[in-house]
């Protein structure tokens, strides 16, 4: 939306979201929607499932699509924008959700990672779609009727004089082809979830055991009476009981514990965007790659530094040669350099990893309302952010750098402090791990799993000691794989 404000075809349709405080409604409009979706999917995902409340989604999203590529006022844009917030909102809160309860442990922070990836892809593609669709007919309006006089006296459109004539350069399409291909990929998500089984962790929430060995078996597969599927199986059942009989015995506490809780051109600033979408996209892949290998808190805390540094630099520069720009160019691009520097910082580090983190640290029978309030509180923030920015840049000018920098440096030295090292271990391990290590973990506590765990059979037993059966199953699997080859 930020590259279609700019668009003079966009600017007569619409003269009167060409101001800075009302554009800066108009973009923080999305993220506003994205909060209440957040927070209302966490109970839709627990109620209907996590793979239907994603279907939910696609419907909103496409009606608030639909509003804003086919606006004809700036009420039915606003509306638009906070409708597709709504199932924006409702995508960020249950996506990773689905692939954190769906994944094994060894591969969940990349698959998680995966979704932030898909986000820096959609964004680059975006950018350069509309650096591609600002030249459709041309780049200015030249509206029909009013030669010479829909311009100022700096040779910028006049959006007022231009409005209701029709513009014989630039074209609709530039802006409404963009915000209506967001289509494609939800579409394409509506009908791929039909082709994917339920949440596990879900289905045995809703006691259905069959289904949830089916659906471990389909996404592992293994067949329904293998040990190490048996085993999973029960890790799951023995989580789901304990947070059960837990939230039954402390659900009059609940209700208090969650409430305690210097350039000018358009065609300038659409290229250094797109460039920025660009370097999203590869410096995401290493957590993608490596976030299991190396774990979450040294690539948060090494984002947190990369990101502070940035920011600071950032500010000595503009405050040194803010008042001679025209003079000091290569310092511009330096500022330019250090932004993309800090996009870089952010790709692998926080954009990907604090939702991987996310969908670690709630209880099974939590985890659904936990993500919810975790995404809307995102979602808030992004509103808040998008909406004051662009005056802390009038005001406070480079100290709005410093601002953010002392949040990056906050939010390193709390993961290094408070945040614990949750790669490698499973959902129903993490359950018990954030209660506490073996010494403090409440006795009710270790009694009430230890109890489950007895009656389910799983007591003394680890996953390690189903590898064999592992090797054996992959084994098997693989030889039915060559004999299908030969035949």
């Amino acid at each position: 939306m930020g590259s279609i404000l700019v668009m003079e075809n966009f600017e007569a349709h619409f003269p009167g979201l060409t101001g800075s405080t009302i554009q800066g409604w108009l973009v923080a409009a999305l993220e506003l929607g994205a909060w209440f979706g957040a927070l209302f999917n966490g109970y839709l995902s627990d109620r209907i499932s996590r793979k239907w409340s994603m279907q939910v989604a696609v419907i909103i999203f496409t009606v608030g699509t639909g509003l804003q590529c086919g606006a004809q006022s700036g009420n039915m844009l606003f509306a638009g924008r906070v409708v597709g917030g709504v199932g924006i909102g409702m995508f960020s809160m249950v996506i990773p959700m689905y692939q954190a309860e769906i994944a094994p442990p060894q591969l969940r922070g990349s698959l998680v990672s995966l979704q932030q990836l898909s986000i820096t892809v959609g964004t680059c593609i975006s950018f350069w779609l509309d650096y591609g669709m600002h030249f459709v007919g041309g780049t200015h309006c030249d509206p029909a009727g009013v030669p010479g006089e829909a311009l100022n006296s700096a040779g910028t459109l006049e959006p007022y004089i231009a409005h209701g004539h029709t513009c014989l350069g630039e074209k609709a399409i530039s802006w409404r082809l963009p915000l209506a291909l967001q289509l494609i990929p939800a579409w394409i998500l509506f009908f791929g979830m039909f082709f994917l089984p339920y949440s596990p962790r879900w289905l045995m929430m809703k006691h259905r055991d069959d289904d949830c060995i089916a659906a471990l078996s389909k996404l592992r597969r293994l067949p329904a009476d293998n040990n190490l599927l048996r085993a999973e199986y029960l890790e799951i059942k023995a989580a789901v009981m304990f947070d059960e009989e837990t939230e039954a015995e402390y659900t009059s506490y609940a209700p208090q514990i969650f409430e305690g809780f210097g350039f000018t051109s358009v065609t300038t600033d659409l290229l250094a965007t797109g460039v920025t979408g660009i370097l999203q996209i590869l410096f995401t892949l290493p957590a993608v790659f490596f976030l299991d290998n190396f774990g979450r808190k040294t690539f948060l805390i090494t984002g947190a530094i990369g990101m502070c540094m940035c920011h600071v630099i950032v500010a000595g520069i503009d405050g040194t040669y803010e008042n001679s720009w025209p003079t000091h160019v290569s310092a511009g691009w330096a500022s330019v350099a250090f932004i993309w520097l800090f996009a870089v910082n952010f790709a692998y580090s926080w954009g990907p990893v604090t939702w991987v983190l996310t969908q670690e640290i709630f209880p099974n029978s939590m985890r659904s309302r936990g993500v919810s309030i975790v995404a809307s509180t995102n979602w808030i923030f992004n509103f808040v952010i998008g909406l004051t920015t662009r005056d802390m840049l009038a005001s406070m000018k480079y100290g709005t750098y410093i601002f953010f920098a002392c949040f990056c440096a906050m939010g390193g030295l709390f993961v290094y402090f408070v945040v614990p090292e949750t790669n490698n271990k499973t959902l129903e391990e993490l359950d018990v791990y954030f209660g506490g290590d073996d010494t403090s973990i409440a006795q009710a506590d270790r009694e009430r799993m230890r109890r489950i765990e007895e009656e389910l059979g799983l007591a003394g037993l680890q996953v390690e000691d189903f590898g064999t059966e592992k090797k054996g199953a992959v084994q098997e699997a693989e030889h039915g794989a060559e004999s299908v080859n030969v035949q």
